[in-house]
């Protein structure tokens, strides 16, 4: 259930067409003409001040907290520092193309923004980055074999302690920082970067306190007006809470909920970038919770409230993204991830009273924003796990679960050696697990096509869609006698393109550290104030760079398809497959059935093809761990690629799993779709065959379920059976969507009727109808589950 004031938001939210705000730009652009030979450090602090204290802002109607991204409601800000050139090939699409659509609120608007991206034209950061790539990296990302993450958003991505932050109040961090200032007894290089990071965090945190500030005289202003005596209380309780918070501790709950929108926001004005995580939740605005229900300052009806309105003003903040990322993140999705449950540090089951009001409050919002994970174990109470479950047989998409029996070992493997640390893990982006506050986790180097690096091994290190030559000699199809043969000169282009592409992002994040240092955000993360380094030159106590591979089960089917059809049954040569391929099975649709229906596939618990998996997996998470990043930190892999996997499959050729030219990969770690024939269970005992202590960045697998053996209280026990089961099996994690294709395919012949209707996409949900209907097609596609044991 949802109160007056909620089902309000929720309706303007639902209703508000999105629109592109030039404000941010204008601002930006001012600041950056004004003369100046700082460090960039305090430039970048600088240019935070000047925004705090220049853009519009306003209160909305009925909402509680305050603070917008743009100068209107629902609208998203252009920051061309990080990028003009594209805005400018774009920006006569924005409005017009078949996912993520942006509008535009006046039509001088769009003039003015081709104005100032003309202005900034080859200057920004991507151009920059652009510059210092060779002509080889950036076609190699044009054509699908990789993708070079962070050229047009920060590296950032966070997850402060807001426990601890909570306590102190910026004042105090303000004073902690200039007692750094006051102890430096000695100038050198070294001493002279820690005096400009420590004065350009004190410039931010002062910003962001005069930022709040600016609430306090608009709330007061309409509360003199206001004639409803409940919106007045409104605008005088966000007066006297804006005049506190950021400043000092909070009280309450309601003050602990808008100091935390005001980090969170500021994150968002100070760079371009998404991930910025919440932690958990339940955990640190505990205390605040239990003060209030036990003074009597707020009841649960009204915590869940809040709850909800803060998860809508969660989903109002998006990004502008190119057409291809578009795509690729269909839905607006900012990767805002939230988590509950689990165990604390002492290994005691976690969950309260305020676990169980945060799955009352997500069911009542029904937000696409944030994510929520939900931390499963032996431990965990019963009735809260199975209210979580209820969101889930609801057709939510939330919530995710992960096993902390396999998470916790993978954050100590990922360099935390404190088990109360790792037991508090949380999870960022769409399936990291991390020690909040103290990681700096950059969740995008790029993603690698392994099935068109498998395109590359079965053409001697040519693309054959464009004749280019992107891999190293491995040897012709002739001459490959062997499968053991064929998987080296695999393994060959796989380490080639890997190292290729880690070079790429090399280059990408060195000059982030240059160029575009978080100073705000580095106040938040411990190890930053004490090193007086920023999170991009190894501020932070743990640090780790996240890469993705795409196509995992598509390499996995494609390798076992050779070993039996080529070497076992010998029922071709490997160059007459490859002959196959190249002419997309035009003529042998014969060999593109067996392909398809007579050998083994992953995801149905068939030990040849799940051992290819795991082989392949191992392989490049290896090759990852080999590289350091331009901190020093450890590349990981992550098995996933969002919505990449459509765009990616565009690029590739007829493949050996018996996928035809330019159809999509297999969506993030989950088998092709169709593919999994045995079962939820058997998809499980596959995926937990591979070494998951090699992925500690996590694996990514979407199940689907019929709604008809979902529901009633058989359909929850199903469920929780299949969950428990799947952790059981050595799974990290695992996301539903209880919806049926024929629901899914009205939705698309009458989208007025469905703008409720929330799935599960990759890391995120999104609502169906805003969806690409190529992203549409591929959540349709995956297998459709009748029972949990097949």
């Amino acid at each position: 259930m949802a109160s007056e004031r909620v089902e309000f938001l929720k309706a303007r939210l639902r209703n508000t067409n999105p629109s592109i705000s030039v404000e941010r730009a204008r601002l930006v652009t001012q600041f950056y003409r004004i003369p100046s030979i700082e460090s960039p450090i305090t430039r970048k602090a600088r240019m935070l001040e000047y925004l705090l204290q220049n853009m519009t802002i306003f209160i909305n109607p009925q909402s509680i907290f305050v603070g917008d991204h743009g100068e209107r409601y629902r609208s998203v800000p252009a920051y061309p520092e990080w990028g003009s050139n594209w805005i400018l090939e774009d920006i006569d699409t924005f409005d017009t193309r078949s996912t993520d659509t942006l509008y535009w609120d006046k039509p001088e608007d769009k003039q003015e923004l081709i104005d100032i991206c003309t202005e900034w034209r080859s200057r920004g950061f991507r151009e920059v980055i652009d510059s210092h790539l060779s002509e080889e990296q950036k076609q190699a990302s044009l054509d699908g074999l990789i993708t070079i993450g962070s050229r047009i958003v920060s590296t950032a991505s966070h997850m402060p302690e807001y426990g601890v932050i909570f306590e102190k109040g910026f004042a105090k961090m303000i004073d902690e920082i200039q007692a750094k200032l006051d102890g430096i007894e000695h100038y050198d290089y070294i001493t002279q970067e820690q005096k400009d990071t420590w004065e350009g965090m004190i410039i931010t945190l002062k910003a962001a306190i005069q930022f709040a500030h600016r609430y306090v005289k608009l709330a007061r202003e309409m509360a003199e007006t206001e004639e409803d005596p409940k919106r007045k209380a409104d605008l005088l309780r966000i007066a006297e809470t804006c005049e506190r918070v950021p400043e000092l501790p909070p009280r309450t709950f309601y003050e602990a909920m808008q100091f935390f929108w005001f980090i969170h926001l500021i994150y968002q004005i100070e760079n371009a970038g998404h991930n910025h995580s919440i932690g958990r939740f339940d955990q640190f605005m505990y205390p605040y919770f239990i003060h209030d229900i036990e003074n009597g300052v707020a009841t649960e009806d009204d915590i869940v409230e809040m709850i909800q309105c803060m998860l809508i003003k969660w989903t109002e903040i998006f990004e502008l993204r190119d057409h291809i990322e578009a795509e690729a993140y269909a839905g607006f999705p900012m990767w805002t991830n939230v988590t509950i449950g689990g165990i604390d540090s002492n290994g005691h089951d976690a969950c309260n009273r305020l676990t169980y009001l945060f799955l009352e409050a997500a069911d009542g919002a029904e937000t696409t924003q944030p994510a929520i994970s939900f931390r499963f174990n032996k431990k965990i109470d019963e009735t809260i796990f199975r209210r979580a479950l209820k969101l889930t047989q609801k057709g939510l998409g939330q919530p995710a679960f992960f096993n902390d029996e396999i998470n916790i070992p993978r954050v100590l493997a990922n360099g935390c050696n404190d088990i109360r640390e790792a037991r508090d893990y949380a999870i960022e982006g769409c399936v990291e697990a991390q020690v909040p506050g103290k990681t700096d986790f950059r969740p995008v180097a790029g993603f690698i096509n392994i099935l068109k690096v498998l395109e590359l091994a079965m053409h001697d290190g040519v693309d054959p869609k464009t004749g280019r030559q992107f891999g190293p000699n491995t040897g012709t199809m002739e001459e490959m006698d062997s499968m053991e043969k064929f998987m080296k000169a695999y393994e060959a282009q796989l380490a080639y393109i890997i190292d290729y592409h880690l070079q790429a992002y090399g280059i990408c994040s060195a000059l982030h550290s240059q160029i575009c240092p978080t100073v705000f955000a580095s106040c938040m993360v411990d190890g930053c104030i004490e090193k007086g380094r920023i999170l991009q030159k190894d501020g932070a106590r743990y640090s780790s760079t996240g890469t993705f591979i795409s196509g995992v089960a598509n390499a996995a089917d494609s390798l076992a398809a050779i070993d039996q059809v080529v070497f076992q049954k010998k029922l071709m040569t490997l160059a007459e497959l490859t002959q196959i391929l190249d002419s997309n099975y035009v003529g042998r649709e014969d060999v593109h059935q067996m392909l398809l229906n007579k050998v083994v596939h992953f995801g149905n618990d068939e030990d040849l093809v799940d051992e290819y998996c795991r082989r392949v997996v191992t392989f490049c998470a290896l090759e990852n761990q080999a590289h350091k990043d331009s901190r020093f930190g450890q590349y990981e892999l992550i098995l996933l690629n969002q919505t990449y996997n459509i765009w990616q499959g565009r690029c590739v050729g007829a493949t050996p799993d018996g996928r035809m030219d330019g159809e999509p990969l297999a969506n993030n770690a989950s088998p092709s779709n169709g593919m999994d024939r045995n079962g939820p269970t058997a998809v499980g005992n596959s995926i937990g065959k591979m070494d998951t202590l090699m992925v500690p960045k996590g694996v990514l697998v979407n199940h689907k379920f019929d709604p008809a053996v979902a529901k009633g209280e058989k359909g929850l026990e199903m469920l929780e059976t299949f969950v428990r089961g799947y952790c059981e099996a050595g799974g990290q994690h695992v996301q539903i969507n209880v919806v049926d294709t024929a629901t899914l395919r009205d939705a698309q012949k009458h989208p007025e009727n469905y703008k409720h209707l929330m799935v599960r996409v990759a890391g995120y949900s999104a609502f169906f109808v805003e969806l690409d209907p190529r992203v549409q097609e591929n959540i349709i596609g995956r297998t459709e589950h009748g029972s949990c044991c097949g």
